[in-house]
């Protein structure tokens, strides 16, 4: 069997989505990011996967570094792809500190074909598929933009969206 794969970059033109802070409560998206996720793109709680958390303690400005990761399906063929990094470090004493959030959204379609199949997989993408795969892409990007602007929205900054 063979295998075609599309894959799209949802922040393009750049890599990767940069959010900085530098404040008091730096800390504060670690207990509000998981409803967001579970909010902004309809997941359930076995969709978003904590796959880091360390935080230093020994010092008053205590650092941390989390990493979550979501998988949304749009079908059985595409799906949304989100990992967040969290840096930062926030004083003990004070509770002002500083993080920088990078998003990094990919849109994936994945389809397993074999040889006689393949020919009908092309005609049936390019007179229905191509259409429906573009409007998956850009309700995946709009949900990117929400989700960055309700990161915003926690710190009381105003971002820009995506193009």
């Amino acid at each position: 069997m063979s295998k075609s794969v599309f894959e799209d970059n949802l922040s393009y033109p750049r890599d990767k989505e940069l959010i900085k802070y530098d404040g008091p409560e730096s800390f504060r998206i670690y207990g509000a990011i998981s409803n967001l996720f579970k909010d902004i793109f309809e997941l359930a709680g076995k969709d978003v996967f904590e796959e880091k958390l360390k935080w230093d303690a020994l010092t008053d400005d205590k650092g941390f570094n989390v990493k979550w990761h979501i998988e949304k399906k749009f079908d059985s063929w595409t799906n949304m792809y989100v990992v967040v990094v969290i840096l930062g470090k926030q004083n003990s004493k004070t509770r002002n500190g500083n993080i920088t959030i990078t998003i990094i959204p990919t849109f994936k379609t994945e389809v397993e074909m074999g040889f006689f199949q393949k020919a009908f997989w092309w005609i049936y993408y390019f007179i229905y598929y191509k259409k429906k795969r573009i409007e998956h892409f850009y309700r995946a990007k709009s949900l990117v933009n929400k989700f960055k602007q309700e990161i915003g929205n926690l710190y009381g900054m105003d971002l820009q969206e995506s193009i």
